[in-house]
């Protein structure tokens, strides 16, 4: 089953610890469970965007990554990702922020006030 944030059609949330990233460009959104979500108990808590889902360490350099796998191990963290074949960084920027807008992520708050 697939997962929907603001009309865009993220893919089956996976733990991170199975997850293969794909060669493409796109945003991903790291999940962590919430009972009180419906119809998918998963609540977002950061929002991303790449060039390439494979590239090495792409989450765990992720100064996020490592500060959810403290709270948590791999097995309570999911990802989702929607591919986005051919766009370009300001795209996908733009989507990324869009999403944060309307979702407000934890961890995208505390990377924003990080700088």
């Amino acid at each position: 089953m697939s997962i929907i944030f603001d009309n865009h059609e993220f893919n089956k949330p996976r733990r991170i610890a199975d997850w293969e990233p794909p060669k493409a460009a796109g945003l991903y959104v790291i999940l962590k469970p919430d009972l009180s979500i419906r119809p998918i108990p998963l609540k977002p808590i950061y929002f991303g965007q790449t060039s390439n889902f494979a590239e090495r360490d792409l989450l765990k350099s992720h100064k996020i990554y490592n500060l959810v796998k403290e709270m948590d191990s791999d097995e309570g963290i999911f990802i989702a990702i929607y591919i986005m074949l051919g766009s370009i960084e300001e795209e996908r920027k733009t989507m990324q922020a869009e999403l944060i807008a309307k979702y407000r992520p934890v961890c995208n708050k505390l990377k924003k006030s990080e700088k």
